[in-house]
């Protein structure tokens, strides 16, 4: 399908005109449809859909047949009002009708012609002109403004189908021009990486890449506005010198621009959703994981003796010269010199008029909403931008301009191009002709959906600066409304309330719950930032509006929980332990902690015993584990009784903040071993030693007795003294 619309798009793109007999066709690649399928008329004018005296009308489209049978060839009939249309509700349910019949009046008829045949699943181009003759608006004729344009096709005395549009008729009166300011997002598509990778930088930036493509389109426009997502400055500007080349020369180009300039929340994050998930504060970084090695010469990565050098402009001179790159910070990561620094631009009717208050209190002072989310009261006519909601400045953005010029701009065939943009000169027309002496400035909105390949945004833009009846204006311009002395005041206006669906709340509400638990974990180390900051980017990422619509939105915000609650539950735990015997009074606990981040982790070993079988002498014993290791410490206890005792084991970190879920260890108390064991050893070496003592006794005892016997004779007789 996308193949044959381009086919068809340089069709007409050569100028392909139909004329009776001669019918180019173009075929779609298959069509599987019913018989009584109804045929698709497109048709519109050109010129932008101005038309003047004189003029011929023109009008170009395409008949697309998605049923079975062919059409067999008719005749078209071209009808238009003669008065102007007078009000925008009249405009919008002509061109969007709930519904269509061939008993419609479409206006006065001015031109009958063939067409040709339609084969089945086929799409047919045609053009048709108007002569300048044929068209007579009678004593309208010096009514300047819009008027409705209809195609009618009929086929065997049955109405095919009709297409309706729209010109401005523009007899030289005119009326007083409508400002109009735009604004455009410049956004990347959606991700979950709080941080652009560079090869992404490199593609987008590149000739013909999508951040190239957008500001090209919009470079020193002063009527477009650009909402700036930080994201896009910091991913660059975090990559030091390794940022890719082309990224580099498109930020320098950026930061040149004369637009007005304001920043969208990190990542393009959903302000509303997070306001109404009761986020205590507007979300934003905390921290950025910054390289030091990419920005080489920077104090912090200089010899110790040159760790406070003095920054120079640029490359010194000289042999031992050293250029100093300091590194960068949070702030300036995202700085930019915005023309409006505090505008919120939340996601198109999402807001609750608590909201408004949330946006301020994060310091952003002026908010851009929707004209659906915007009440104002008894007004008949369209105001300028500037409103006063309650008490809070607001830029309304015009839903249906908005949507006009989105139409235009995504349009993906010449024949849609031109009936959005006549729709859009028309919508303006009526606006100017409400209050025709009257000065507004009104704002248009470029579509955050917007796939970033808007091949006609130039053409769309160029388009509508040849509507006379439309001036381009500045958003500071529009803002201007909110100062002193301006002498156009703010019309005050009321919130009309267009909350974010249910479950797109309690998604959002769970996942700051995660971040804030996760926040609280990351107390164990001794740089808390290497958790919160990626956990924080991440969040901002997940949030972003180009999630909207995605199906796969609700997958990675699981994959998010699941990683906050590892953190929590798994990355640091007690190793478990077999149950432990006490046979002593006072006997040490060990206790082993498994680390699993890749940082050291500081924590506190604390247990707790449910009986006085075991007290514990310590209350928190300090524990350091290094990355992706294990360390063991032991908490000292004393045992009052024999018995067993289930102690329970936790962590928490410095701030008193548990670390994952507390575990038991068994413990069997027979401590009474001790005292018998010692009696019986004491008994022994008492016996020892007394029986050591009683040998020795007794042997001098038996060595004395020997010593003093008297020495025997031969008979056993005393022999008396020796005779000579």
């Amino acid at each position: 399908m996308r193949l044959i619309t381009s086919l068809f798009a340089v069709a007409l793109a050569i100028g392909a005109v139909v004329a009776p007999g001669i019918v180019p066709v173009i075929s779609h690649a298959s069509v599987h449809a019913a018989d009584d399928a109804k045929a698709v008329l497109t048709f519109a004018p050109s010129s932008n859909g101005l038309l003047a005296p004189g003029q011929d009308l023109v009008i170009t489209g395409t008949i697309f047949n998605p049923s079975a049978k062919s059409i067999v060839a008719g005749s078209a009939s071209i009808r238009l009002n003669r008065s102007a249309v007078r009000s925008r509700a009249e405009l919008s349910s002509w061109l969007a009708p709930a519904s269509t019949s061939s008993d419609d009046a479409l206006g006065t008829e001015v031109l009958t012609t063939t067409t040709p045949e339609v084969p089945a699943g086929r799409t047919v181009p045609m053009q048709f002109t108007v002569p300048a003759a044929s068209i007579n608006f009678g004593a309208q004729a010096a009514a300047w403004g819009a008027r409705t344009l209809a195609v009618r096709v009929t086929s065997v005395g049955s109405e095919v189908g009709q297409a309706r549009s729209s010109i401005v008729w523009n007899p030289g009166t005119g009326v007083q021009s409508t400002r109009l300011a735009l604004v455009m997002p410049l956004t990347v598509p959606q991700g979950s990486d709080g941080l652009i990778p560079r090869d992404l930088l490199a593609v987008y930036t590149a000739d013909g890449g999508l951040l190239a493509r957008q500001l090209d389109a919009i470079f020193d426009q002063p009527d477009i506005a650009i909402a700036i997502d930080p994201r896009i400055l910091a991913s660059i500007r975090i990559l030091g010198d390794s940022a890719p080349p082309t990224a580099k020369t498109w930020l320098r180009r950026l930061e040149s621009v004369s637009n007005d300039t304001f920043a969208l929340s990190y990542a393009d994050s959903d302000l509303a959703a997070a306001s109404q998930a009761k986020a205590p504060r507007i979300l934003a970084p905390t921290s950025f994981p910054i390289d030091t090695t990419l920005f080489p010469g920077s104090p912090t990565t200089l010899p110790s003796d040159q760790a406070s050098p003095t920054p120079s402009p640029g490359p010194t001179g000289g042999s031992g010269g050293t250029t100093v790159t300091p590194l960068p910070d949070l702030a300036s990561l995202q700085s930019f010199g915005y023309t409006l620094p505090a505008v919120a631009w939340p996601a198109s009717g999402s807001v609750v008029e608590g909201d408004l208050a949330s946006f301020e209190t994060g310091g952003l002072t002026t908010t851009i909403l929707s004209s659906g989310n915007v009440g104002y009261g008894d007004l008949t006519y369209t105001p300028s931008s500037a409103a006063l909601v309650g008490k809070h400045p607001a830029l309304v953005s015009d839903d249906a301009l908005s949507a006009y010029l989105n139409a235009a701009v995504e349009a993906s065939t010449p024949a849609l191009w031109a009936k959005a943009i006549s729709e859009l000169s028309s919508a303006i027309a009526v606006i100017s002709l409400e209050r025709p002496a009257a000065t507004r400035t009104l704002l248009a909105a470029f579509d955050r959906s917007r796939s970033g390949s808007d091949a006609r945004l130039v053409q769309t833009l160029a388009a509508l600066a040849t509507l006379p009846w439309a001036t381009a204006a500045s958003l500071s311009e529009a803002d201007a409304a909110f100062g002193s002395g301006s002498a156009v005041l703010p019309t005050a206006a009321t919130v009309t309330a267009r909350p974010e669906p249910a479950g797109r709340i309690s998604a959002v509400s769970a996942l700051l719950a995660a971040e804030t638990t996760a926040n609280s974990f990351s107390s164990v180390l001794t740089d808390p930032t290497r958790i919160t900051g990626e956990r924080r980017l991440t969040l901002l990422a997940l949030l972003s509006n180009s999630w909207t619509g995605v199906e796969t939105w609700a997958t990675a915000t699981q994959k998010y929980l699941v990683k906050s609650n590892r953190y929590v539950t798994k990355s640091v735990t007690i190793a478990r332990s077999s149950a432990t015997v006490f046979t002593s009074r006072n006997s040490p606990l060990p206790i082993t902690v498994t680390n699993e981040l890749p940082w050291p982790v500081t924590v506190y070993v604390s247990v707790r015993s449910p009986s006085n079988i075991i007290t514990i002498d310590k209350d928190r014993v300090e524990l350091v584990v290094e990355a992706q290791s294990q360390a063991k410490t032991t908490v000292p206890v004393t045992s009052n009784a024999n018995g067993p005792v289930t102690l329970t084991v936790s962590l928490s970190s410095a701030t008193n903040v548990q670390i994952t879920t507390p575990t038991t260890i068994d413990v069997d108390v027979q401590a009474g071993w001790e005292t018998a064991f010692t009696a019986v050893v004491a008994v022994f070496v008492f016996g020892v030693f007394g029986f050591g003592i009683y040998r020795t006794v007794a042997k001098r005892r038996k060595s004395k007795r020997v010593r003093d016997a008297p020495e025997p004779n031969g008979n056993g007789a005393d022999p008396g003294p020796s005779t000579s």
